[in-house]
């Protein structure tokens, strides 16, 4: 849309109900509702002066056509950076940036009008806009800053007792201390004990020799804090029984049992915050080395970056890789464009299906990777808050795991999202990975079976490796040298292995010794293969990582894994119908629901038969089966086919009442080719960094995706790799 400049005001700069003042201080006038544009290309973002929606000039005639009383706009432009003789340096200091500067004008979207001046009815609008902050912009900052209010109070030291000091009066201890362990002289980001004042140098990663860690092994004292990083506002604490970074309420009076008085001290090391911010600022793209070989970058479609806006690594990786699957292409970016919107009348920041269109035309589209221009990449801020808005972790700015939050996507897809294709027909594209999995029974006594088929979304294989995997204490060149190997074949023997577990039989009327068998019972169009590398180790109650290759075939497959039911001369187990909570929401009779949940579901004119259908499908979660229920156009028809198998079983010689089996979209050929894969560089799943990459279609070469940055693999990492996406060949 193109505007005319003008010095006079239209009629719609007098009407008081086109513009308010914003009833909040953060506006979103920086990447348009519907795409991703930013207020830095092209004529830059209108922010409507009435609802606060930031649109580009391409989607104002959207905007308008869903609130036609919507007319005034302030359009704000991101000016390009003033280019002096000073070099602007980087600081270590996290959220310290160079200030933006921007242009604001007022705009009629009616009379497609740039005001030269505001109207006077418009001035509190505009200030209101022009002065409020943006959505996120101080979460990496106040994160690592407020690190004391993010981090968990440390149960283990409210009630430490602490051992007598080993410093005298005046003497304590600084950065510059020893290790304690004879003949270690490492001064480098020590850790000092908060229960005997021991201090001990880090792992072999950050420069030392473990003995930090070594001392918690032999003494049990939980909780170290960083020397260095003590400050009056705080310091860097780990418990290693928490398993975590935490913060301790009596701060004060732990450090000055060792004579510190933290109101004078100077932090004089790096907070493990700035140490990974400063090693997210010195991962230049053209430094990333595949054994020495330089990267080639890439442009075009589907080879676009998405910008990591603080721990959003997790996010672009897993985003990459579901878009790069054809399904997912045809949902939600069909015949390069966003169908969805151009039928959706709910505000864009709300809908899932609005902001998943968006993220995928971002990628697909190539607007936003041209080698040409400055702007490369686009932002996940929008996907992220629409998704994860009341998720306890997903909505932080804090590292998760990848493959907790891939699930999480496709269930919360599902549930959600509305995507069509061209004739307007409602699409699934997660409904590919569903796979069904069997699992057999088998009293070691009576030798009578039960089978129990399981729906899930991703196939999560055991690494059969038990000797020491976690090597913290080798040098990196005696780690590579022992890091041991299997195969993805030895995983999948692994997970196909007898268990045997105690378990009441009901023939042999007690508890007896069982043996569980798993095997697939059908083969979904994509496999989700998840390896996994984090292990709990009793010994010490934490989680590592394990150094492990595991070698991953490109093909695959899994007919020798394949399940086939109750053979000849099986007997089953009698069916216990009364054992209602030892089921999985896929065994229950529709008739065994609860009552409660029943009556408050039904309170809202909701049917019997749907209501007790959706139960059964949510495992009694009233407020997932109301979400069933509105998301399910058919519902109807899908509890009238339940009820008419529940009234007429097809077995006569079971008198107990009929299991609903589950059942799944796709089911084929178990041969598959690897298409993605996503890689995770760091101790622990919930920290360190993740990239992804993804076998490009059109020239079968592998690119690497790390954040916005995309290039050539020349040696992609398919042993080092935890999540694969196989398609079938």
């Amino acid at each position: 849309m193109l505007f005319t400049e003008s010095e006079e005001a239209c009629p719609h700069c007098w009407d008081e109900s086109a513009m308010r003042l914003p009833a909040s201080s953060v506006v979103n006038k920086d990447e348009c509702a519907y795409c991703c544009r930013t207020c830095s290309m092209n004529e830059g973002i209108y922010v409507c002066m009435n609802c606060f929606t930031g649109i580009c000039a391409d989607h104002i005639m959207k905007h308008r056509s869903l609130s036609p009383t919507h007319t005034m706009f302030t359009l704000i432009k991101e000016l390009p950076e003033k280019t002096d003789n000073e070099e602007v340096k980087s600081t270590s200091q996290l959220g310290v940036i160079k200030e933006k500067e921007y242009s604001y004008t007022v705009c009629c979207g009616a009379c497609k009008l740039k005001l030269s001046s505001i109207p006077e009815l418009a001035v509190d609008s505009y200030h209101g806009i022009t002065q409020a902050s943006l959505p996120g912009a101080q979460d990496a900052v106040s994160d690592t800053q407020n690190a004391g209010f993010l981090k968990p109070q440390c149960p283990h030291l409210v009630c430490l007792e602490q051992m007598t000091s080993p410093y005298p009066e005046g003497v304590f201890p600084s950065s510059e201390s020893t290790c304690s362990v004879e003949q270690c002289d490492c001064k480098l980001n020590n850790w000092m004990c908060v229960t005997c004042g021991a201090v001990g140098c880090p792992r072999r990663e950050s420069g030392g020799k473990g003995h930090a860690l070594q001392h918690y092994q032999i003494t049990g004292h939980p909780t170290v804090v960083k020397l260095g990083t003590i400050t009056p506002d705080g310091a860097d604490y780990y418990c290693y029984l928490c398993d975590d970074d935490v913060s301790d309420v009596h701060f004060v009076t732990h450090m000055r049992h060792f004579n510190i008085d933290v109101a004078l001290s100077k932090k004089t090391a790096k907070t493990m915050g700035e140490i990974e911010y400063d090693y997210s600022m010195q991962w230049n793209f053209k430094q990333i080395m595949e054994d020495g070989a330089e990267l080639v970058p890439l442009y075009g479609p589907g080879r676009t970056g998405i910008y990591n806006i603080g721990n959003t690594c997790y996010i672009a990786s897993v985003l990459q890789c579901l878009m790069s699957l054809e399904a997912f292409r045809d949902a939600f970016y069909s015949s390069r464009s966003c169908l969805h919107q151009d039928h959706c009348w709910i505000d864009p920041y709300a809908c899932r299906t609005c902001q998943t269109e968006r993220i995928a035309s971002g990628l697909l589209s190539g607007e936003f990777s041209k080698a040409d221009e400055e702007n490369k990449g686009i932002s996940p801020r929008l996907f992220k808050k629409v998704y994860a808005a009341n998720h306890p972790d997903f909505s932080t700015c804090l590292q998760q795991d990848a493959q907790e939050y891939c699930l999480y996507l496709l269930e919360e897809m599902k549930r959600h999202t509305k995507p069509v294709n061209q004739h307007l027909t409602s699409l699934n594209p997660t409904e590919i990975f569903e796979i069904l999995m069997e699992q057999r029974l088998e009293c070691t006594q009576c030798h009578r079976v039960r089978y129990t088929l399981n729906k899930e979304k991703c196939l999560s294989l055991p690494i059969p490796i038990t000797n020491n995997v976690c090597m913290t204490s080798l040098t990196p060149e005696e780690k590579e040298a022992q890091i041991p190997c299997c195969s993805l074949e030895d995983c999948l023997q692994s997970m196909a292995s007898p268990n045997m577990v105690e378990c009441k039989c009901e023939t042999c009327g007690g508890d007896v010794v069982c043996k569980i068998t798993t095997r697939i019972h059908s083969f979904p169009d994509v496999l989700l293969v998840h390896l996994r590398r984090v292990n709990f180790d009793m010994k010490t109650f934490t989680t590592n990582k394990m150094d492990v290759y595991v070698d991953v075939p490109e093909k695959i497959s899994l007919e020798a894994y394949r399940a086939h039911g109750l053979q000849n001369g099986e007997v089953e187990m009698p069916k216990d119908s009364s054992n209602i909570q030892n089921k999985s929401s896929e065994e229950l009779d529709i008739t065994d629901v609860d009552e409660i949940a029943l009556a408050t579901i039904m309170s809202m004119d909701i049917e019997p038969d749907i209501a007790k259908y959706a139960l059964k499908q949510t495992n009694m979660n009233v407020e997932r089966a109301l979400d069933y229920i509105f998301s399910h156009p058919n519902i109807q028809h899908e509890a009238s086919a339940a009820g008419a198998q529940h009234e007429n079983p097809t077995d006569s010689s079971f008198p107990e009442a009929a299991v609903l089996r589950p059942s799944v979209a796709t089911d084929g050929v178990p041969s598959y080719k690897l298409k993605a894969m996503i890689s995770h560089m760091g101790a622990d799943s919930k920290s360190g960094h993740y990239v992804c990459h993804v076998q490009d279609s059109d020239t079968s070469q592998w690119v690497l995706f790390n954040d916005e940055k995309v290039g050539v693999s020349r040696k992609p990492p398919f042993s080092l790799a935890m999540m694969y996406f196989y398609v079938r060949q």
